[in-house]
């Protein structure tokens, strides 16, 4: 168990019918290595450890992750950490703020910028943030380098502040569905609405533009690519399938979980497991969540250039899709409640293998075994055991598949994309110093 906070989280659901059930902890006596400044030692990861899973945890009980704002408070708040390490004592490039300052203390600098960070984002959470960040604060003892990390924690979070500040995070693009065959039609249980960012505004952290990796073209309708995952899907994600098996099955909901709760929770596993440095493991993170974030608008923006359907429009309604090799079943349903955007790419299948190629880049290779439970696994099977993030991904992306979600070229494509852009995200930024 992490120290900080613990939830007890149920699984995804929509907003306006369900709540998360959030029980709060606090941890006594955190148990921190204080770096000497002047010979740099290294400083557990423990408290970085810890904030994520505050954010985390405030983020998720505010909307379940169903909006841009949960996500980004993660990415901001671990690259002011990551900054706030590195302009103490540089090892990697700083994302936005690079004056080198020397004499404060790392965990009081980053734990302040973090605070103030997540005040400006969740001001209506301010008890639980102060309780926690000031739980690590007090660990240090009073000295010029507690003072100092104060104001320069402060410093950061207005920087990070400022950077965000319209970046359209917020703001929900206009949407009306198209009516030919292979169109995008909304889907069943969410009352006509869709995920959609207004395109004009959304900023990504890390990518030029949000068009810089979009898909290419989807198969035709009438090509032999379609037909095959046609024919998978409608046979493997249909409710109570026949031919997929029992740990397809388990898979298809243990993944199903959004990509805020799975790779923020391996990166805590890898940390504390792998015996992560404060360096190492801020940087992780960093990354993990501005792949995510970026991710999520380079998929969403190829989602609507493209704007196909889902298997479920797709399988009830073949008889309109000129293909002799798709039969229709009007009563055909996925094994789990399909999602409100349009299908291809996958972004579920992307982020995942974006977060393998970032874990993997951190620790060197994909050889990584972790066990963790999932907040919408069956209760039969809440833990799962991975030895290699590689097949971590590729079983991430194939529960898309068995829960109904996804044709296969779009989780191909989905991984395909989810690597291009973490890629992109570790050639460019918070890259080790030469």
């Amino acid at each position: 168990m992490h120290s900080g906070l613990v939830t007890t989280p149920i699984p995804n659901m929509k907003l306006n019918q369900f709540s998360v059930l959030l029980v709060v902890f606090l941890a006594c006596d955190p148990t921190v290595n204080q770096a000497d400044q002047d010979n740099t030692p290294e400083v557990s990861n423990e408290f970085i450890v810890d904030l994520n899973h505050l954010t985390y945890t405030i983020a998720n009980d505010h909307d379940n992750f169903y909006s841009f704002i949960g996500v980004r408070a993660l990415t901001m708040a671990h690259l002011a950490i990551h900054d706030a390490l590195n302009v103490i004592q540089p090892k990697y490039e700083t994302y936005a703020y690079h004056q080198k300052q020397v004499d404060a203390d790392w965990l009081v600098t980053a734990t302040e910028a973090v605070r103030n960070i997540l005040l400006a984002v969740y001001p209506q959470r301010s008890d639980t943030i102060n309780l926690v960040c000031n739980k690590w604060i007090n660990t240090a003892a009073a000295s010029e380098e507690k003072e100092g990390g104060i104001g320069w924690g402060k410093k950061i979070a207005e920087v990070y502040i400022q950077l965000r500040k319209g970046d359209g995070h917020e703001k929900q693009g206009d949407y009306t569905p198209m009516t030919k065959p292979g169109d995008y039609q909304y889907t069943p249980g969410w009352d006509d609405w869709v995920l959609k960012p207004d395109f004009d505004y959304a900023r990504p952290f890390a990518m030029d533009t949000v068009t810089q990796f979009r898909s290419p073209p989807p198969p035709d309708l009438s090509s032999s690519e379609y037909t095959r995952s046609f024919n998978e899907v409608k046979a493997y994600g249909v409710k109570n399938s026949k031919v997929r098996t029992e740990d397809q099955t388990h898979y298809a909901h243990w993944w199903a979980e959004f990509a805020e709760h799975g790779w923020n929770r391996i990166g805590r596993i890898v940390a504390e497991e792998q015996g992560l440095s404060a360096h190492e493991a801020a940087r992780m993170f960093a990354l993990i969540n501005m792949d995510i974030y970026d991710i999520y608008l380079a998929s969403l923006e190829s989602k609507y250039y493209y704007d196909t359907w889902r298997p479920i429009t797709a399988i009830q309604n073949a008889d309109t899709d000129d293909n002799p090799e798709t039969e229709p079943d009007p009563s055909w349903e996925p094994e789990m409640q399909t999602p409100p955007w349009p299908e291809y790419p996958s972004a579920h299948a992307s982020v995942a293998a974006g977060g393998a190629e970032v874990v993997s880049h951190i620790l060197g290779t994909p050889e990584v075994s972790f066990t963790m439970e999932s907040v919408s696994a069956l209760s039969e099977e809440k833990m799962r055991t991975y030895t290699n993030l590689d097949r971590a991904a590729d079983d991430c992306a194939d529960s898309r598949i068995m829960n109904g979600y996804h044709f296969r070229f779009a989780t191909e494509e989905g991984k395909r994309q989810g690597r291009a852009v973490a890629k992109h995200i570790i050639n460019n930024y918070l890259r080790p110093i030469d």
